[in-house]
């Protein structure tokens, strides 16, 4: 006898499909809608008029979607949030009462140190420079360019087998255009990272010195970007562009502005005898001193070479070395003025010189003259590009450098080389105690009122009171392209006709005669230009 059978669950009637068929009917529940609704054996809803192969039609998530799809935004923002639930986490009280003493504790500290700098008359540090341009300057602003070179040091200082030198820089050298057989090494093997490759030296003889002693040198391998006059304290970077030269050097004296109408005193300090040249000269001291706004930032003459005028600076360092006796005695002959040597008028001058990745990375003395003092600007490391130089106004006055003060023959002569993205490290060979770029030796230039940090070469000779470097001696180098600015004073000369004269520029008797053009490739060693010493 069978068993009755037993229906598991009851359809509610208007839910339920009448079957037409002899099988048993199945059921599901359903959760969501609290119904029992009709499968058959296909898996299908059992409604009526379904085909096999067909959706039936739904009204579920489908035409939800399709709905809110329709929707705008703010409304199914705003049903998301209603419909959200939000559930509160506790915290607990001591982590909230920890956090409040901690940030407590760290204004109270900040607080103190402030009171402690103001009543030392300690500088606070040096604040970031975050110049305006194109979106490209500005995201450049914004990287940490400086702790970005000191990384790509390290990467450069790291050893590269043994196997992969000669190609690894065979490879470098086909792409920047590095002349291989200058190379004193020619065993590539020989360089046991990138770093000593890039401070290669040359060999003897392949970089010969102009024969004119009254020219003035090229001091490194590189492309003259610009040079000329300057004119009222403003230094040209690029074709309509310029910086101020107190920007670019600083001067000895801050409290007061430079002499610009006799440029062999321009850092001499004030005194009663030279006020009145102070009065004659205080239209155009006033024109420097509302010099144009870089980036926000105001540039005079002053605030270029040595900062704020106000500020007291600390006194600088002794970095003397002993000079050469060659470079000594050249330089001394050379500095030697006989006593009918009758006075000329002078001018500043400057010339600007880009070194690419793959030029020679060492600079030499471009001529002889006395080095008497260093100056080191903890700036940023703005790439030096040409591209950047046009867009980027006061590019020299944001960048680290080293600015090497000191006298020629013809009155003051200056060399600044310039730092740059991946070339933090600027190495000058007499002075032992400078570090480019590093985050001890940057402190003292970053909490300088002024900006940078300053030592003397006085002691290096007792004749000169300063370094003396002869024509041609190599100074340092970079570990990547850069760039070096030349700052000199030389006769201003007359207006005059040559015989043979190409037409180029002017000739000027008596005076300084430019023998480049913007754009040209120099070697160490070139004439930039020479004085005409024929009166």
């Amino acid at each position: 006898m069978r068993a009755p059978r037993t229906l598991r669950a009851l359809p509610s009637p208007s839910t339920c499909l009448l079957r037409t068929s002899h099988q048993r009917p199945q059921f599901r529940y359903q959760q969501q809608s609290s119904r029992f609704v009709h499968m058959d054996h296909s898996g299908h809803n059992g409604r009526r008029g379904h085909q096999p192969g067909k959706r039936p039609f739904s009204t579920g998530k489908g035409g939800k979607r399709k709905q809110e799809q329709g929707e705008p935004f703010h409304r199914r923002l705003g049903r998301a949030l209603r419909s959200t639930k939000i559930r509160w986490y506790p915290i607990p009280a001591a982590l909230g009462i920890g956090f409040l003493g901690l940030a407590q504790l760290y204004k109270i500290n900040e607080r103190e140190k402030k009171a402690r700098r103001e009543e030392e008359g300690e500088p606070y540090r040096r604040k970031r420079i975050r110049p305006t341009g194109p979106w490209q300057v500005q995201v450049m602003s914004t990287l940490p360019l400086k702790a970005m070179s000191r990384l790509w040091g390290r990467f450069n200082e790291l050893v590269i087998p043994y196997y992969l030198r000669v190609p690894g820089f065979k490879l470098y050298s086909w792409i920047f255009g590095v002349n291989l057989s200058e190379v004193s090494e020619p065993d590539l093997h020989a360089y046991p990272n990138l770093a000593a490759f890039f401070s290669r030296t040359l060999r003897p003889g392949v970089r010969p010195l102009d024969p004119n002693p009254s020219a003035l040198l090229s001091p490194a391998d590189g492309r003259v970007l610009s040079f000329g006059l300057i004119d009222g304290g403003e230094v040209e970077q690029v074709k309509g562009m310029t910086y101020s030269l107190d920007a670019l050097l600083g001067t000895s004296h801050p409290s007061s502005a430079p002499n610009l109408s006799s440029p062999s005193h321009l850092f001499a300090r004030e005194t009663p005898a030279h006020h009145h040249q102070h009065v004659e000269s205080e239209a155009l001291v006033k024109r420097d001193e509302e010099f144009a706004i870089l980036n926000g930032i105001r540039y005079t003459l002053p605030g270029l070479l040595s900062g704020a005028p106000s500020s007291p600076h600390p006194p600088p360092t002794d970095a003397s070395t002993p000079s050469l006796p060659p470079s000594e005695e050249e330089v001394t002959d050379s500095l030697a003025v006989p006593w009918y040597n009758p006075p000329r008028r002078t001018a500043l001058y400057y010339c600007v010189i880009y070194l690419a990745p793959g030029d020679y990375h060492r600079f030499h003395s471009p001529t002889a003259w006395v080095a008497e003092k260093r100056r080191h600007f903890a700036g940023e490391l703005y790439s030096v590009s040409p591209y950047l130089q046009r867009t980027l106004p006061g590019l020299f006055t944001l960048n680290e450098r080293v600015a090497l003060l000191g006298r020629w023959r013809h009155g003051f002569f200056s060399m600044t080389p310039v730092g740059a993205t991946n070339v933090g490290s600027i190495v000058i060979n007499f002075d032992a105690e400078l570090r480019t770029n590093s985050l001890l030796s940057d402190k003292a230039a970053d909490k300088s009122p002024n900006g940078y940090a300053e030592a003397t070469y006085g002691a290096a000779s007792r004749v000169l009171h300063g370094r003396a470097l002869g024509r041609g001696e190599e100074m340092g180098g970079f570990r990547l392209g850069s760039t070096v600015v030349l700052v000199f004073e030389a006769p201003e000369g007359e207006m005059g006709e040559k015989e043979g004269w190409d037409g180029e520029g002017q000739w000027r008797k008596g005076g300084w005669n430019w023998g480049v053009r913007n754009g040209q490739r120099v070697k160490v060693g070139e004439a930039l230009g020479w004085v005409d010493e024929k009166v």
